[in-house]
């Protein structure tokens, strides 16, 4: 057996995802609604059979996986590769402050050029390198048939840009949960930044 089914899961809100504020590796912790959605999307997977959590190992994240890991009765494990991009000197400011700020580097890094550094951060190539190597060691256990990843919503899209030439153009919001099956040898998603456990249930 190996691992035929993944849920990529964003971490709740922090007050700098309510400010619109780049967080990158930035240790903010999960607001009160941020713990809300966390405990929202958790009694929604306690209706799943999962196997396995992972989590990046920045406290939003971590914090999130943790509530999770509570109500399903899983450890939540920590994996370096999913943590998210560093934005470098970005982090703590909201992009029309970059674009004010950092006019040169705003200007490189919305180009799309994925192997663009903004000063002191990584490219979204570096992103896709370590995330993909994370996705294939835990999709080949053997003893486990779905798991879930709590990682950061630029993360999953940079990732998911890798493998897929073409994404629905929806924004990946807090705890919202991309589904992807495996179907011999291909991933195929299921469900793109979907949010079963808020709309017409919790707080939105």
């Amino acid at each position: 057996m190996s691992v035929e089914k993944v849920l990529l899961i964003r971490h709740g809100e922090t007050d700098f995802n309510r400010e619109r504020r780049l967080q990158g590796v930035m240790e903010n912790p999960l607001n009160e609604r941020g713990r809300a959605q966390a405990a929202s999307v958790a009694r929604y997977l306690q209706g799943l059979s999962i196997d396995a959590l992972y989590t990046s190992p920045i406290l939003r994240a971590q914090e999130t996986a943790e509530i999770i890991g509570n109500l399903i009765g899983l450890p939540a494990r920590a994996d370096e590769r999913l943590r998210e991009i560093e934005f470098g000197i970005f982090e703590g400011f909201t992009f029309a402050e970059v674009e004010r700020r950092f006019p040169a580097a705003h200007h490189n890094w919305t180009t799309g050029y994925l192997a663009y550094r903004a000063p002191q951060g990584e490219s979204r190539q570096d992103v896709q390198r370590r995330m993909s190597a994370a996705w294939d060691d835990l999709t080949a256990r053997p003893d486990c048939k779905s798991i879930a990843l709590v990682t950061h919503g630029s993360a999953i899209a940079i990732f998911l840009g890798s493998m897929y030439a073409l994404l629905p153009d929806t924004s990946i919001k807090n705890t919202s949960i991309t589904s992807l099956q495996r179907r011999e040898d291909i991933w195929e998603i299921l469900g793109f930044a979907q949010l079963p456990h808020i709309n017409g249930r919790d707080e939105s």
